[in-house]
């Protein structure tokens, strides 16, 4: 007999509290598979992944007991050659295996539950149904290694189960009456805020400064560009694709993703495109803000709106060098996060400065085209080996993220589990004692860079001059890991530099000359065309002037490169004023910025309900809550290697070495930290 699980009924929908529901992915509706695509498909995908799903289908949680105990996780190893499809998280060469009679046995079970009638198979147990000690039972399970109770309620949003679930109390009076929200920005974040404010009922208008949605992955087209976490987690909880047809999509297939959102919810009409904000200004008498706002580049008008949410990113605007002669340059200059496909490089000679995410991701695909690359390295970055083969999704697998119910669901936890807290966090954490002898700055940390060392080594050799010069000398994770595209094959990164056409200079720059780039050395190195990946600019909301009560400027308070906000997004004197992917939002240990995204959008989101429900016109954060919140803020950040380690160069510290970007919490403490604004905290007008 079936053992059926405990209710958790605290977690079941509220009715009339969302009004998107049924859209959202959570939602696994009933249908009927057929024997033949089951038994050839589930042959072979991951067997824990396979055990979970039949939990949900069966109802059966006595499976967990029966089964769960012989599943063993084996080291893959190295790829060997002619891989092409694995099941594996980038960087972690386990994945889950059971004997054949067992994994036909749990076959066998999908075929009988499955390929029948919609209307007489069992209904699926979800998420809304799972007490916490089965989840975590199940969790543990599937990443095989122990999970803390206290990621319960985060892991079930986060992996899709549930749908973010309001907490303030809604009595039922209309948000849409009483807020009206303007959003700046169609990037991830505004279109990601956007579904939230439908589901909430606030009507909502969003400006975007160009002609299309999408933010980076609609700007950025350079040759390589691509998602650089596993798409199954970069991706909206609430919307999960069960169709990505690699483990890191190309940047255009990321971009359809968030298009498909756009129409999927419907409000592309509510986008104002070519739509520039150049002033925000909060007016006082009448409790709202006010817009000045250019459209195509000519027509300046003003738009009144109650709440503001910018959603600009952290990075928009693209950063060159202080470097002299940039104009003097006779060839072609590009800035890669502008490229121009009007140029061609096969036969020229290139030069391309910088070796960050996009940096690495360019050079791995033009190496192959062009006469002679110069890779000019300021810095050398910690390389993440591919690890997924050709990237390609297998068919099994991707057969079952699109049909095997919950199997999409718990493909993403474990990707979240090893993008996340368990696995990041520690390497962020400061051992002081160890870090007085070491290069690295703890156990944790010592071990991540090993890992990175052994891949360097494997391509180069230990004694090499490529491996000295691309071995860094600051602790992993003091700057944005990068992953190679390829590993070491074409298209790879360290592939492009063991090949013959492939120069990397390290030496300084002195200047742009007309024929090249001459080094401090004195080497004149000519060049055809010169590619400036140098990454984008951290300036906080520029170049729109916010204006708050008393005419307070936001760019003179956060001056100097030295912004601070209550929980990544509230300023006191800037009433109801939300800034995504503001100061301290960075998941810099694990993750991806749609986790930060939507913990802030929802925190918004609450905000607002808090004016709703208190028939206020305007919130805002208190002085002492701004900075009770920075002083524990600073305390927790003391201990992270954004503090201890000095050495690398990064936009995660300003001018003086204060982090300003990442958080130093980790992400089940920010979650719950925006769960329910504290009235407390706030004036409320």
């Amino acid at each position: 007999m079936a053992t059926q699980p405990k209710q958790d009924t605290d977690r079941k929908p509220k009715a009339g509290k969302s009004l998107l529901h049924d859209k959202f992915t959570h939602v696994v509706p009933r249908r009927r598979l057929a024997t033949e695509d089951l038994r050839h498909n589930l042959a072979e995908v991951d067997p824990a992944l396979l055990l979970m799903a039949l939990v949900h289908i069966t109802r059966d949680t006595g499976l967990l007991d029966r089964y769960g105990p012989e599943l063993k996780k084996v080291d893959r190893g190295e790829l060997q050659p002619g891989v092409k499809h694995v099941d594996t998280v980038a960087g972690v060469s386990t994945a889950a295996v059971i004997s054949d009679q067992s994994r036909n046995e749990l076959i066998d079970l999908a075929v009988a539950a499955l390929d029948k009638d919609p209307a007489e198979q069992t209904e699926y147990l979800s998420g809304y149904e799972l007490d916490s000690d089965t989840f975590i039972k199940m969790a543990s399970l599937v990443v095989d290694q122990p999970v803390n109770p206290e990621n319960t309620e985060m892991f079930l949003e986060q992996a899709g189960f549930v749908r973010p679930l309001p907490v303030l109390p809604q009595s039922g009076k209309h948000p849409a009456e009483r807020i009206e929200l303007a959003i700046i920005g169609a990037g991830m974040t505004g279109l990601a805020a956007a579904v939230q404010a439908i589901d909430r009922g606030f009507r909502f208008r969003i400006f975007e400064s160009t002609d299309k949605v999408g933010g980076v992955w609609s700007l950025n087209d350079y040759p390589g560009v691509a998602v650089d976490t596993p798409a199954v987690y970069y991706s909206l909880s609430y919307e999960m694709n069960s169709s990505w047809s690699s483990y890191y999509p190309t940047g255009p297939e990321y971009l359809a993703y968030l298009n498909k959102l756009v129409d999927k919810y419907g409000f592309r009409d509510r986008i104002e495109f070519n739509s520039e904000i150049l002033r925000v200004e909060w007016i006082d008498t009448d409790q709202e803000w006010e817009l000045t706002i250019v459209r195509n580049g000519r027509d300046a008008y003003k738009y009144r709106a109650a709440a503001v949410m910018t959603c600009l990113g952290h990075l928009n605007r693209p950063l060159y060098p202080d470097l002299q002669g940039r104009e003097t340059f006779k060839g072609v200059s590009i800035h890669a996060n502008r490229w121009r496909h009007d140029v061609d490089l096969r036969g020229k000679r290139v030069g391309i400065i910088g070796t960050g995410a996009t940096g690495v991701q360019v050079i791995g695909k033009i190496s192959q085209e062009v006469g002679h690359l110069t890779i000019f390295q300021r810095q050398p970055m910690w390389i993440a080996p591919n690890r997924v083969g050709d990237g390609v999704v297998a068919p099994g697998k991707r057969w079952a993220r699109e049909n095997l119910p919950y199997y999409l669901h718990w493909d993403r936890l474990k990707d979240y589990w090893s993008f996340g807290d368990a696995v990041g966090y520690p390497v962020v954490r400061a051992d002081p004692e160890w870090a007085k002898t070491h290069q690295s700055i703890s156990p944790a940390n010592d071990a991540a860079m090993q890992f990175f060392l052994n891949y360097i080594h494997s391509c180069f050799g230990e004694d090499s001059e490529l491996t000295r010069k691309l071995t860094p000398d600051y602790a992993p994770l003091g700057k944005r890991i990068v992953r190679d595209p390829y590993d070491f094959a074409p298209g790879g990164f360290y592939y492009a530099l063991s090949q013959p056409n492939v120069d990397l200079e390290t030496s300084k720059l002195a200047r742009v000359v007309p024929d090249g780039i001459l080094t401090s050395e004195g080497k004149l190195i000519e060049l055809d065309v010169i590619i400036y990946a140098t990454g984008m600019t951290l300036d906080w909301l520029s170049p729109v002037e916010v204006v708050g009560r008393d005419g307070v400027r936001l760019s003179q308070l956060w001056r100097d490169n030295n912004p601070s906000s209550y929980l990544g997004g509230l300023v006191p004197g800037f009433p109801n004023l939300f800034v995504n992917s503001g100061p301290h939002t960075g998941a810099a240990h694990a993750g991806g910025h749609n986790f930060m995204a939507e913990v802030v959008n929802h925190y918004a989101m609450e905000c607002l309900q808090m004016l709703v429900e208190e028939d206020a016109r305007s919130i805002e954060v208190t002085q002492e809550a701004h900075d009770e919140h920075n002083r524990k803020l600073d305390e927790a950040m003391a201990g992270s290697i954004w503090v201890w380690e000095r050495r690398a160069n990064t936009y995660y510290t300003n001018q003086k070495g204060r982090p300003i970007l990442p958080t130093p919490w980790r992400h089940v403490d920010f979650w719950k930290m925006t769960r329910e604004p504290r009235k407390d905290a706030f004036i409320l007008r």
